[in-house]
């Protein structure tokens, strides 16, 4: 995944001392904290403006696969893009990548929160729209 492709969004993240582990690699909550750094940065640049007022969005499920050590320091780019849009969730796809190496992906769900009834919502037809235009479409 790149930004370059369609729907692609990357943010870059300085790993903190802190972040490692009695192994000295990087510990493995703190994927989780990355990962939610992109999705963050995703929504703040592309979804905001069409999110209603009152609503949110909340993570559903989450699944990492680990695929290579990471150490201090370093900075993780985290790469993000929409890989499916659901009535009233999104499901993303994101990678970690430290020094040009992939050393984790994830997908997650989210979905959009009415936040004075505390349940999700479905997705107004601007939003929906907006993620659908912003959804991945890999290359071929």
């Amino acid at each position: 995944m790149s930004e370059s492709e369609t729907g692609a969004d990357r943010i870059e993240v300085t790993l903190r001392y802190n972040d490692m582990d009695v192994q000295g690699h990087l510990n493995n909550a703190v994927y989780a904290t990355l990962f939610e750094a992109g999705r963050v940065a995703f929504i703040a640049r592309h979804l905001t403006e069409v999110t209603p007022k009152g609503a949110g969005y909340v993570i559903v499920r989450l699944v990492i696969d680990f695929k290579a050590e990471a150490r201090y320091p370093g900075t993780a780019q985290i790469t993000t893009c929409i890989a499916g849009v659901g009535g009233s969730s999104m499901t993303y796809r994101q990678e970690i990548s430290i020094g040009g190496k992939r050393v984790a992906t994830a997908e997650s769900i989210c979905a959009l929160f009415d936040q004075s009834k505390r349940k999700a919502m479905r997705s107004p037809p601007a939003l929906r729209t907006r993620m659908l235009a912003l959804m991945h479409k890999p290359q071929s």
